[in-house]
């Protein structure tokens, strides 16, 4: 099934926020959705800036992870914006507000309902179909968010390494069913995300990203500054940090690049 090409009118309209014009770059391909939106954000910082493709050569996740993006039916998109709070601590909440948003947006199509492993992971019938990458982008002395979203929407992992076939999974299976339109997705998408970030004070994303969260009571191990742990995950707190209660009954609170926990343990 050929998909629906991108398409910045379609986009704009199902948007549908008329005194907003979006800035939509659609390449054909583009080695990160990421690097192009940094450059967006430096031309004009006072818009709303998206890239999407279908074709990513060079995707990357956290701790500089590749993000595989070979899949026949994938969708890359990033997002530029000045973050709505003057706060740095805020900056990473920017990445639980694009998770909520893209669980709750999904589950509008979908029956079944996807849950998040912190911090940026998406699962969707117990495997990852989304990996979220936000970035700190600053120009002439104004702080920018790029929050990079890669979606698995079908196709086969059978060309993919051992570790994307043991966790990955897709949205719609091997086939990209007709009803499905990029487009709209993606401006429903948007949509949902500017309301979020314009009420970001009021942080509403945070209470429905811990509904969604993974592994709450769960016993996990997880790595930081690759030294190894274990922990009960507890929930997060107001900063979106992860609470882990350790074997001597204290909260540990963890946060930042170097913590990794690996998604194996929650495939189900």
């Amino acid at each position: 099934m050929k998909t629906i090409q991108l398409n910045q009118e379609q986009i704009q309209a199902h948007f549908n926020k008329d005194k907003i014009k979006l800035n939509s770059q659609l390449p054909n391909s583009v080695a990160s959705t990421n690097d192009m939106a940094k450059e967006q954000f430096k031309k004009y910082p006072n818009k709303l800036s998206i890239v999407a493709t279908n074709k990513q050569t060079a995707g990357r996740g956290r701790q500089g992870r590749s993000f595989y993006s070979n899949l026949a039916h994938g969708l890359y998109f990033s997002i530029a914006v000045i973050p709505n709070s003057n706060c740095v601590e805020d900056f990473p909440l920017y990445t639980l507000l694009a998770a909520t948003t893209l669980v709750e947006v999904l589950e509008e199509t979908f029956e079944s309902p996807l849950s998040v492993k912190w911090v940026n992971d998406i699962f969707y019938q117990g495997r990852k179909v989304s990996g979220i990458l936000s970035e700190l982008v600053s120009y002439q002395g104004q702080n920018g968010i790029v929050v990079g979203i890669g979606v698995n929407l079908a196709g086969s992992f059978a060309h993919a390494d051992k570790d994307a076939q043991n966790v990955a999974g897709t949205l719609f299976g091997e086939k990209l069913p007709a009803s499905f339109n990029q487009n709209e997705f993606l401006g429903q998408y948007l949509r949902r995300f500017y309301d979020y970030h314009q009420a970001f004070q009021e942080k509403a994303f945070m209470s429905v990203y811990e509904k969604h969260l993974m592994g709450i009571g769960k016993k996990v191990s997880y790595s930081v500054n690759n030294k190894q742990h274990e922990g009960t995950i507890q929930g997060i707190n107001q900063k979106g940090q992860l609470l882990v209660m350790n074997s001597n009954h204290s909260i540990d609170t963890l946060y930042g690049q170097s913590i990794h926990f690996s998604s194996k343990q929650f495939i189900e």
